[in-house]
């Protein structure tokens, strides 16, 4: 049998102690990269809803304007009245959504302003809505 020298003695140690902190290390780096592709995918999946919903409140503006424009179309003095009366607040998909839409004659369109709150997190957009003649 091989017997230990007296330097050698502990060697055993240090080396498991070392394995350890390098499987700590590794685990921690493992962890915080795992934390961070969640964190991006829910902001992600956020980002997706916040998109769907601007364009279904853009949709849902444009068929009111449609369905209550008459078959005529709109005539510029009944415009202002029709987009006042456009609801203020609607609920999308579960969440509550606030519609501001502002008239803009010399421009012909519509800036309606979406409001939204999504995860506890609220959000404002802006989308153009073209007026045609």
């Amino acid at each position: 049998m091989h017997k230990i020298k007296d330097e050698e003695k502990g060697a055993a140690l240090v080396m498991v102690l070392w394995i350890i902190v390098l499987l700590v290390l590794l685990g921690t780096i493992l962890s915080a990269q795992l934390l961070t592709t969640t964190k991006q995918m829910k902001r992600q999946e956020e980002s997706a809803i916040e998109t769907d919903i601007l364009n279904m409140a853009t949709i849902y503006v444009s068929t009111y304007m449609k369905q209550n424009g008459g078959t005529d179309g709109v005539k510029e003095e009944e415009l202002s009245t029709l987009v006042n009366n456009v609801p203020g607040s609607i609920n999308i998909d579960g969440y509550e959504v606030t519609l501001t839409p502002v008239l803009q004659l010399d421009q012909n369109q519509i800036e309606l302003t979406v409001s939204m709150k999504i995860n506890e997190i609220e959000s404002s957009n802006i989308k153009y809505i073209p007026i045609s003649k």
